[in-house]
Formats: C-alpha cells, sequence, structure tokens
C-alpha cells in the first residue's frame, strides 16, 4: 500500500529518529548527528530543545513531563558506532537541563541505548542495540534490571495498550519479538522460538514470535496503535510495516519516490 497525501514537514535534520508527536500538534524528535533534541511545530519552524551530546537515538515523553532519551554516544558520518559509552538521559524541557540517569547495569555498560518506552507506572523499557539486550529501569536513576539478554540487535520497542505484552524489532532479523508480562516490569519466562531455543531448552514457544518479515525489510522503530497493531519502521524495502496483534496480517505501507 502506497501512503497518499504525504508532505514534507521540515527537512535539513541531522540524522532524525525517535519522532513524539506532541497535543500540541508539534513533533520532537532527536538528531542524532547533531546530537540535540528538537522540536518541530506544524508549520515546519524547528527550536532546539537541548543539546544531548554524544548520538540521541530514541526518545519517549515521561509521566513527569521530561523527556527521556537513549542516547547511543555517537555516530560517524557513515552511521559507524563511535563506542563512546551509551547512557540514559533525562531532559527538563523548561530549562533544557540535561542528566545522565545510567550508564550501566551492575557492572555492565550501556553500549547503544536504542529506543525506550513507558509503562502505566512510570517506569520504562529501553533497548541496547549492541548490548543485543533488554533493560527496565525507574525514572529517577534509582534501579535498573537487565530483563533480556540475547535479543540480537534490538531496536524499536512497545507495549500492548493494555500493558501485558511487551514488543520489540530485531533489525538484522526481521523479527518482532513478543513476550507476555505477569506484572508492570515482570516478563513471564519463554524458551523463545529460534534454534538457540531447541539448542539451549530442547523447546519452542511460537508465541513469542509476532511476525517474521521476508525480503530486506529490516526493522527500526516501532509503535502500536490503539488498536493493538505494531507498526515498525522498514528500512531497505522502506515503508511501514503494520502488523496484526495476532501477527497474522503484516502489509507494508510505502511511500513513492522514498
Amino acid at each position: 500500500m502506497e501512503l497518499a497525501n504525504v508532505r514534507v514537514v521540515a527537512d535539513g535534520l541531522m540524522f532524525p529518529e525517535g519522532p513524539v508527536a506532541m497535543p500540541d500538534g508539534s513533533v520532537v524528535v532527536v538528531e542524532i548527528h547533531a546530537g540535540r533534541l528538537t522540536r518541530i511545530d506544524p508549520d515546519g519552524r524547528k527550536s532546539i530543545l537541548a543539546v544531548t551530546g554524544g548520538g540521541p537515538n530514541g526518545a519517549a515523553f515521561g509521566p513527569d513531563g521530561a523527556f527521556y532519551v537513549c542516547n547511543n554516544g555517537g555516530l560517524s558520518n557513515t552511521g559507524a558506532h563511535l563506542n563512546n559509552g551509551g547512557s540514559i538521559q533525562r531532559v527538563d524541557v523548561a530549562s533544557g537541563k540535561v542528566e545522565t540517569l545510567y550508564t550501566q547495569c551492575d557492572s555492565s555498560p550501556l553500549l547503544w541505548p536504542n529506543d525506550i518506552v513507558f509503562d502505566s507506572t512510570g517506569n520504562f523499557w529501553f533497548t541496547d542495540f549492541a548490548g543485543d539486550a533488554i533493560y527496565y529501569a525507574a525514572p529517577d536513576g534509582s534501579k535498573i534490571v537487565q530483563a533480556v539478554a540475547g535479543a540480537t540487535a534490538a531496536n524499536g520497542i512497545g507495549l500492548s495498550p493494555d500493558g501485558r505484552t511487551l514488543y520489540w524489532a530485531q533489525t538484522h532479523s526481521r523479527q518482532v519479538i513478543r513476550r507476555r508480562l505477569s506484572d508492570h516490569g515482570q516478563l513471564i519466562e519463554s524458551a523463545g522460538y529460534s534454534v538457540l531455543s531447541l539448542a539451549r531448552y530442547g523447546q519452542l514457544n511460537p508465541d513469542a514470535l509476532l511476525a517474521g518479515l521476508p525480503g530486506a525489510r529490516e526493522l527500526d522503530s516501532l509503535a502500536v496503535d490503539g488498536a493493538g497493531y505494531v507498526c515498525v519502521g522498514t528500512v531497505i524495502e522502506s515503508g511501514i510495516s503494520v502488523i496484526s496483534p495476532d501477527g497474522q496480517s503484516v502489509e507494508l505501507w510505502s511511500i513513492e519516490g522514498y
């Protein structure tokens, strides 16, 4: 399906990612190569909210009115990771003050924090692309746990409308993974659905795979709409892949000329 009536609102952005739609109609994005958080008004005007440094990769608006940013540490102009160390940052909108909340979990450094989503408790989940991990953390910097290891090239992350299912996109395997929650921050144990599941546990859990996409549809950020459809940005074969909550329907929405 081709998206119709698409127009460019703003250009000249330096590797924009992590769009957040605001109630006033503006959109806030990170600019990875510029190391900043930028607001774009409906008429296309741009204003810098904060300079984060490094490589801000994903953002979410927290329940306290601040922005929370996954910072990957920085990318070169070719997209290579600079390995400057990743972090989770809090941005005060009124002052532009940037506070670093987390740079590691226990003794493991954050490598490439990528995308972030809040749950109804005010805590948040985030992915670490280079660390192949999913984390759960408190917004005041007091607690962080590694919830999933071995999530290869974990990118976009989201929650179902009822908050009982966690989804994340694995870029290079072109898979959207689904994990059920027993409570906030608590994943129900799952063997997973891969060759490694058979090798490690001798069993498979088909429910763990929402969808695997064909061709060269490598996956980026995702969001979940009010009906529970998972909408994941697709690169190479560019567009938005829309996946039904049961995983049985996958439709690529593309933009002609992109």
